[in-house]
């Protein structure tokens, strides 16, 4: 059961980098689409703020501790903090990866749950990755490279990220 556990806190920890990082995005979005990509970062960042909530709630029912400095959550999260130089399509590029990541790492869990004989976690689990799965379809739906998959590999996904990079520095320069 100690590499669940272990599971469940790296997990809580990402999401609740990924929840402020959408957080961040949400408050410092700019462009043509502000008000679509406004909505939907809060949106995203609410259900996030739940997630955590019922993710935490369940660790303590296993009666494990979720972890409480942000320090420590940082130093486990699979998931990097917000950019402070991001533009709109790199911040949808960001989250759609992030995304990606966790649905990942959440798919791990749920494997290691269902071994375990642990079914509720597995279907806590399962529930987020649906969660995260639509966040993934929405982000998709707003970035300039729609066809990025949900089980690309991260360097696949690096490399699209660049792509993007690279296009918007090439637009902002004409």
């Amino acid at each position: 059961m100690e590499k669940l556990y272990k599971l469940l806190s790296d997990a809580q920890a990402s999401l609740f980098v990924l929840f402020h990082k959408t957080w961040v995005y949400h408050w410092n979005v700019v462009g043509k689409d502000f008000q679509q990509l406004h909505t939907l970062f809060g949106e995203q960042y609410n259900t996030m703020f739940e997630e955590i909530d019922r993710l935490s709630e369940h660790m303590r029912y296993l009666n494990v501790k979720p972890l409480s400095s942000l320090k420590r959550v940082l130093e486990v999260s699979y998931i990097e903090e917000a950019s402070s130089s991001a533009n709109d399509q790199s911040m949808i590029a960001d989250l759609l990866k992030s995304n990606q990541d966790l649905c990942e790492k959440l798919g791990d869990i749920s494997e290691e749950a269902e071994e375990q004989k642990s079914y509720a976690t597995a279907n806590l689990v399962q529930d987020l990755m649906e969660s995260h799965g639509k966040f993934i379809w929405m982000l998709r739906s707003f970035s300039s490279t729609p066809g990025i998959k949900v089980n690309e590999s991260i360097q696949e996904q690096e490399e699209v990220i660049e792509e993007v990079e690279e296009t918007i520095e090439e637009l902002e320069a004409e």
